[in-house]
């Protein structure tokens, strides 16, 4: 990770680098601390809403949550007992009882305060908590506010339903939307720590509207052709991310099923990252998303007069129609100003190559390790003299 030096255009090497995590300012400690509570309060509403599904025998919408919320827990608690330690030495010879500690710690919930408590009061490493808050709002947050969408508008209005159904759906997808743009933003900060106040609030709004534009985009969709419809689109998009990835190579094709999990719901690298970096381009990505966009929106246009015949869950329909709206629009307003911003911030751009000037074979030579010689400059041998042995 590299940061942008004061008062010159030149980037210096970042102290995380060399092993000592700079100071937290103030509107760090509090961001820490904001995103700590809204990790309370949507992991709270997600457990509730577990509740409210298994009390109304909503036996599809508690097998979605429930698979997310633990699947979340599981892989968060797994990289927390298999990784190093939170201290940041290294792991190797713990022994099975240390890593089973770590591993109940974690997905009890206990090690996330843990890390906060270290970042604001100790100034300790902030990456497990980053990490962890991470994880919380790509595998947990996301899926689950699709899950909890689409049950507002399918089921919640419904007279199946009871009373505190719609206000708590709300109040839990609200927490997921606020868990993603913090979630997300706090990464953006972690790899570019030099990135100012406003900088990072302007990402995390960003990305809210983003999760938010795709989940009700998702939800109203799957509502419109339940209920195989949301899982062919699912299974559609992430077979083009796949083959995005796959074209950049930026990553390991087996590294990219993973990566691209995610993806299906939200942009989730940082924006500071260079072209190269990205395992999908930022410009590819919300390509495919416009396109995506207008062809659900084509369907969900046409099913109006459907959309008029549902009474119990009319004015859910209309309410989701109206917030995805403003909530794309929101998202394609800020994304030039929030791109413009990246940029001043980007990693390491001097280093930012046009990968069209160059053919395959010398991006690879341009990214050879130095263990392996990377590469030589062709020596020019003038005509009639024969090559050295």
């Amino acid at each position: 990770v590299a940061g942008a030096g004061v008062g010159t255009g030149e980037f210096q090497p970042c102290t995380l680098e060399e092993g000592v995590s700079p100071p937290l300012q103030r509107w760090e400690k509090s961001m820490v601390i904001t995103a700590l509570l809204v990790h309370i309060v949507d992991v709270g509403f997600d457990l509730l809403v577990l509740f409210l599904f298994f009390c109304s025998l909503q036996w599809g919408f508690l097998l979605g949550s429930a698979v997310v919320v633990l699947g979340a827990w599981i892989v968060s608690s797994l990289y927390v007992s298999m990784g190093a330690n939170v201290q940041g030495s290294p792991s190797f010879g713990e022994s099975g009882k240390d890593r089973a500690k770590r591993f109940v710690l974690s997905i009890t919930q206990v090690q996330i305060f843990t890390e906060a408590f270290r970042c604001v009061f100790r100034n300790g490493e902030t990456d497990y908590f980053h990490t962890l808050r991470l994880l919380e709002a790509l595998l947990e947050s996301a899926p689950n506010a699709l899950v909890q969408l689409y049950a507002l508008i399918l089921w919640a209005g419904t007279s199946d339903a009871p009373a505190s159904a719609v206000p708590l759906l709300r109040a839990s997808v609200l927490a997921s939307f606020a868990s993603v743009g913090l979630g997300l933003a706090m990464w953006e900060q972690k790899v570019q720590f030099r990135a100012s106040c406003r900088y990072i609030a302007g990402v995390a709004l960003l990305r809210a509207f983003e999760v938010a534009s795709r989940s009700f985009t998702f939800a109203l969709f799957a509502a419109l052709t339940h209920p195989y419809g949301l899982w062919w689109v699912l299974l559609l998009d992430y077979g083009v991310m796949i083959l995005l990835i796959a074209r950049h190579r930026s990553v390991h094709l087996t590294y990219g099923f993973f990566v691209a999990l995610p993806l299906v719901l939200v942009s989730l690298e940082p924006l500071v990252w260079r072209r190269q970096d990205h395992a999908v381009p930022k410009d590819a990505y919300y390509m495919v998303r416009v396109v995506e966009l207008l062809l659900m929106w084509s369907l969900i246009f046409r099913s109006q007069e459907q959309i008029l015949l549902k009474e119990e869950t009319y004015e859910l329909w209309v309410h989701g129609e109206v917030l995805a709206l403003v909530s794309t629009a929101g998202l394609y307003v800020l994304l030039p100003f929030i791109w413009r911003a990246a940029k001043k911030h980007q990693l390491n751009p001097d280093d930012d190559r046009d990968d069209d000037q160059y053919s395959d074979s010398q991006l690879s030579c341009m990214s050879g390790s130095d263990e392996e010689g990377g590469c030589h400059e062709e020596k020019v041998i003038p005509d009639g003299e024969l090559p050295p042995e």
